[in-house]
């Protein structure tokens, strides 16, 4: 069974459940399901750690499901056809149960989902923890590799200037230090072509790490 299978036949077996309510129990295991195939699993092994879709369910629910009242009648029809009911039967009276508008109010049976569902996001959380601790030096390394290629070709590029400094000051010329001085602005140009470059993937790869690790911690799966 992978993944949809699993989601699909959850969703069936939660289908008493209002939509919202259906929603934030699928949201859990969609997390659930992310978070360990970023790990390396296969849906497959994250199916068997899960359980059966109808186990869940009934654990989620709980005494959502009422047993249907008998219903009394005269006497057995001979055609097999209902009767009237017995007019001095008095139909059990229903197990107390709160409001749904009662302040506080989750439903029965859900208390055991929203502690599954904590402990996942508990889970994501710990497990984007351990893989920041890895991804963010590198993204700093790579921020400082940028800064290092900009700051030569900016020395690349102003280099003419410290050579008319030094004209100003000591009224000597250097044909050697010219050249070397047209040389590098050739370099910084190079370097500066080579740093707009690299800052725009490093924007676009920092900033596409911060978004799905906002995607990861609220647990929803977006394109």
């Amino acid at each position: 069974m992978n993944k949809n299978e699993f989601i699909a036949l959850l969703r069936a077996h939660l289908s008493v459940l209002p939509p919202e309510e259906q929603n934030e129990l699928l949201e859990d295991y969609e997390a659930h399901f992310e978070f360990g195939l970023q790990s390396g699993k296969t849906e497959e092994e994250i199916v068997l750690e899960l359980g059966e879709p109808a186990e869940l369910a009934k654990e989620a629910l709980g005494n959502r499901y009422i047993p249907q009242d008998h219903v009394y009648w005269y006497g057995p029809d001979p055609a097999g056809r209902a009767g009237a009911p017995e007019p001095n039967h008095v139909a059990p009276a229903e197990p107390d149960r709160p409001a749904k508008d009662a302040p506080g109010y989750a439903g029965p049976g859900l208390t055991a989902a929203k502690r599954r569902g904590t402990f996942a996001g508990v889970m994501v959380y710990i497990g984007l923890f351990f893989l920041n601790l890895i991804v963010v030096p590198l993204l700093l390394s790579l921020w400082s590799a940028f800064a290092g290629f900009a700051a030569i070709a900016l020395g690349g590029i102003i280099s003419p200037l410290a050579l008319g400094l030094e004209f100003a000051v000591h009224h000597q010329f250097n044909l050697g230090k010219l050249f070397m001085a047209v040389a590098c602005i050739g370099v910084g140009i190079l370097l500066a072509v080579g740093s707009r470059n690299l800052f725009i993937g490093l924007r676009r790869l920092s900033i596409g790490y911060w978004n799905w690790n906002i995607r990861m911690a609220k647990g929803r799966n977006e394109a």
